[in-house]
Order: structure tokens, then C-alpha cells, then sequence
């Protein structure tokens, strides 16, 4: 069953049931207040027709000039008295028991059975019900009450036609199940029309989740209002959104890695092609010159180097994330001198001077990897800068934050690669890269360092100015306060 039919059904009969009991319990206040008015009215009657036996009693005593009535007198004379009562279509007939239940007057309609018996509480009160009889569909209210006629005790009894009230009654109710019945009609195409309104966004909500699912990551909700509905359009939107952004993020991922395989089997490809190329030539002619051999070998030699220095950086790069580090405190001036003392002279063949000129605080790290950072950095720096120039290595505590400095004042990187640079095997000048021995991996494994010690890299360049990486570690202040830092 959809939602629209559940919503509908549940409603409707929840306004069918509350309507009914409505009306039902409005047309039962409605009889019962009836009924207690002409109970009422037939009680005043019966106490009239009491009061005027009575009356015609005593009066014919009077008339007899006698003390009291003999008790077949009084009986004759009740009977006289009654009868002498003119009937009209309400008052319908009389009835006149003695205490022995025989009767004395009877003009009740057939078919009306006994007169109503008093409560044993209540002996001499008036008691009224209500019965079917005489004519078909005909009802009477029977009234009956105690009355003593001198000495004579008898139960008084008459019979009144309501029949035109019960019948008023059952078209009133009749007319209520009608009206009842309408208003059920009626409300049903209301509450239909208003499930339909009310629940059209959903129509689009789940249009829209489909065409997501069918692979339109770029569909979206139109929100209108600040109802729940409107706030599931307004997360279906957000999660359409998050979905298209993860799409796009899984597509560059298979992107990059497709152009990292891309760029790895080329890498590797052309040193083991220089590789296998010159070891057939010394293997294949029977006399090689002394030259040529060491020519020959010379490349041989360049090309394995090359292939173990990205070999090497790959599987650093590969394993970074999952290698267990081993971090503690260390002086990052000494960090910084030892990486100086390791590129002096590969700095002093390239007719470069390095500077350093970092504080001794005490930064947690893993010395030999934080080291790789910074050769490396300097290493790119020293391949991209003019022979007789200068590479700078400084750093300055601010905010118990320590700022890494590495410039050089080489070619530069052109601003729309700036952002493509710390991707794998990435480089702005290939041939001129590859001349000088890089394979694009050593910006994309400083970036991984520098995240796993929870620091942050920045790249600045102007092209044929220099290029500046800004490095930002926190400083360790337990071991700072502890006299950790150096003089």
C-alpha cells in the first residue's frame, strides 16, 4: 500500500469514527432531553388524572351526605368518574387496578401488557416507560402511580400516544447517519485533494533519488517552504551533493592513479631501455674501444642510479603511511646542519652556497625521514637554480610553532602549476628534469612527510625569481621547558 493510500485511509477513518461519535452522542443528548420532557409532561397528567379521581370521589361522598364511602361504592364511583374522562390523541387510555390487581376501569389499547412497577425504594412515585403496541409501528408511554380513594388503595394507569415522536426521532436520526454519511463524502475528496497537495514533493523527492541512483549526480531538489518536506528536499540535496563530489573525487583518484601507473612504467621503462641498450653493446661485438666501454659503462652506471633513486623514493612514498615512525624530540638546528654537511658536495660540483640558519628548538620527529624532507627540498631547489646562485635553509619560533624556510633563487614554477606540483611523477620541465636526474617524486613524498608529522607545506614561486616552501612544525614545549633547546 503506498503512502498517499495510508495517510488517506488512516485519516478518513479516524474522521468517519470521530464524526459518528459526534453525532451520535450530540442525537443522544438531543433524544434523551425529548424523552425527559414528555416523561415530564405525561408525570403532570397523571398527577391531574389523580387528582381529578379524587375530586369526583370526595364530591359524590358529599352528595351522599356520608362520613366515608363504602369500598364498593368507592369503586363504582371511580369507575363512574374515569369513565366520564374524554380521550384524545394523546391521551390514549385509562387503566384503574385495586390492590389485588383486578380492575375497575380499562380502556388501555391492546397488546400494552402491565403497568410499570415502582421501584421498592420508591413505592409511591409516578413511573413511566416506553412500549410498542396497538397499530403497527405505534408507540405509548405508560405512566402509572399509586392513589387511595377514601379507604381504597389503587394503582392509577394511562396509556399516552408518542408515536409521532418516536417517528420525529428516527427521521432525526436518519437525517443525522445521512448528513454524517455526506459529510464523510465530502470530507473524503477534501482530505484526498490535500494528501495529494501535501505529498507531490515527495513524487519528486523519489523522482530525483532515481534519477541519482540511475547516475545523474548532478540533480537537485527545488525547496520551497521551511516544512519537514522541505528540509528532506534540502538534505536530499545536500547528500546529492556530497554523492557527486565523492564521484568526482573517486574519478581523479582513478585519474591519478591511472597517470601514476602511466608515468611509472614510463620511468622505468627508459632507464632500463638506456640500460639494456648499452649492455647489448659491450655484449654483442667481439672488440669494444677502451673509450667506448667506458662510455658505455658510465651510462650503465647513470641509469641504475636513476632507476634505484626512484625505485627507492616509490617504495618510501608507497609505505610512508603504514611505516612505523619513530618519533622524539630532536634540535632542529642540528637536523639542519647534518643535511648540510650531506649536500656540501654535491652543492660545492653544482658552484652553489648554502645557508643555514635555524633555532634549536626541539621539534618532534623522525629524524632520519625529517632529514629526507629536507634534502630533498634542498636537492630541488639546487636542480632548478643557476650555477654561482644561493639556497637558503632558515627557520623562526613564533606562537609555539616553529617556520621552516627553503629558497632558492632558480627558474620558478609558473602559477598554474603550482597546484599540480606535489602530485607523483608530475614535473614542470620533463627533459630538463630528467637531464638532472628527477623522476616527480620528491615533492609528493616531502608532502607526505610533512602530513605525518603534522605539520603543513606552502609553495611560493615567481617565475624566474625563485621558489620558496614554507614549512610549519609545533614545537615541543615540554621538552623546550625541560632545557631541551640548544644555546
Amino acid at each position: 500500500m503506498r503512502l498517499w493510500q495510508k495517510i488517506f485511509l488512516t485519516t478518513l477513518a479516524l474522521m468517519v469514527v470521530s464524526t459518528t461519535l459526534v453525532s451520535a452522542l450530540l442525537l443522544k443528548s438531543s433524544r434523551d432531553a425529548l424523552w425527559q420532557r414528555e416523561r415530564q409532561r405525561a408525570v403532570t397528567q397523571q398527577q391531574y388524572l389523580a387528582g381529578m379521581l379524587r375530586a369526583g370521589v370526595i364530591s359524590h361522598r358529599l352528595q351522599l351526605g356520608l362520613v366515608q364511602l363504602e369500598e364498593a361504592e368507592t369503586r363504582q364511583t371511580a369507575a363512574q368518574v374515569l369513565s366520564q374522562q374524554a380521550r384524545d390523541d394523546y391521551l390514549s387510555g385509562i387503566i384503574l387496578l385495586d390492590g389485588s390487581g383486578e380492575a375497575l376501569f380499562d380502556t388501555f389499547p391492546d397488546g400494552l401488557g402491565g403497568l410499570p412497577e415502582a421501584p421498592a425504594e420508591e413505592p409511591d412515585a409516578a413511573v413511566c416507560q416506553l412500549r410498542p403496541g396497538g397499530a403497527e409501528g405505534e408507540w405509548y408511554l405508560l405512566c402509572a402511580m399509586p392513589v387511595t380513594l377514601e379507604s381504597v388503595r389503587c394503582r392509577l394507569g394511562a396509556a399516552y400516544a408518542v408515536g409521532d415522536l418516536q417517528r420525529q426521532l428516527d427521521d432525526q436520526a436518519g437525517s443525522t447517519v445521512a448528513l454524517c454519511l455526506a459529510s464523510s463524502v465530502l470530507g473524503a475528496g477534501a482530505l484526498l485533494g490535500l494528501v495529494w497537495v501535501l505529498l507531490r514533493p515527495l513524487g519528486a523527492l523519489s523522482r530525483s533519488a532515481r534519477r541519482i541512483a540511475e547516475g545523474g549526480y548532478g540533480e537537485r531538489v527545488t525547496v520551497r517552504g521551511r516544512d519537514e518536506l522541505a528540509g528532506l528536499a534540502q538534505d536530499m540535496n545536500d547528500m546529492a551533493q556530497a554523492v557527486q563530489d565523492r564521484v568526482e573525487q573517486l574519478e581523479r583518484v582513478a585519474e591519478d592513479r591511472k597517470t601514476f601507473i602511466g608515468d611509472l612504467a614510463h620511468e622505468m621503462k627508459t632507464p632500463l631501455t638506456s640500460i639494456l641498450g648499452f649492455a647489448d653493446l659491450l655484449y654483442l661485438p667481439k672488440e669494444v674501444p677502451e673509450e667506448k666501454r667506458v662510455e658505455y659503462a658510465r651510462v650503465i652506471s647513470e641509469e641504475a642510479k636513476r632507476l634505484k633513486s626512484l625505485s627507492g623514493k616509490l617504495l618510501e612514498l608507497i609505505t610512508l603511511g603504514s611505516a612505523n615512525l619513530t618519533m622524539a624530540p630532536a634540535s632542529l638546528r642540528q637536523v639542519a646542519e647534518e643535511v648540510a654537511v650531506s649536500l656540501g658536495p654535491v652543492m660545492e660540483q653544482s658552484n652553489l652556497t648554502l645557508r643555514v640558519d635555524c633555532p634549536g628548538v626541539p621539534v618532534t620527529m623522525d629524524r632520519e625521514l625529517f632529514k629526507s624532507l629536507l634534502y630533498n627540498l634542498l636537492d630541488n631547489g639546487r636542480k632548478a637554480s643557476r650555477r654561482g646562485g644561493q639556497l637558503e635553509l632558515t627557520g623562526e619560533e613564533r606562537d609555539s610553532k616553529v617556520k621552516i624556510l627553503v629558497k632558492d633563487n632558480g627558474r620558478g614554477i609558473p602559477a598554474e602549476e603550482l597546484s599540480k606540483i606535489t602530485q607523483p611523477f608530475y614535473m614542470v620541465d620533463k627533459s630538463r628534469a630528467r637531464k638532472a636526474g628527477g623522476a616527480g617524486l620528491g615533492l609528493a613524498l616531502c608532502q607526505e612527510i610533512v602530513a605525518v608529522h603534522g605539520g603543513t607545506m606552502e609553495i611560493e614561486s615567481v617565475l624566474g625569481e625563485g621558489t620558496t616552501v614554507a614549512l610549519t612544525f609545533p614545537v615541543n614545549e615540554a621538552e623546550k621547558k625541560g632545557g631541551g633547546e640548544d644555546a
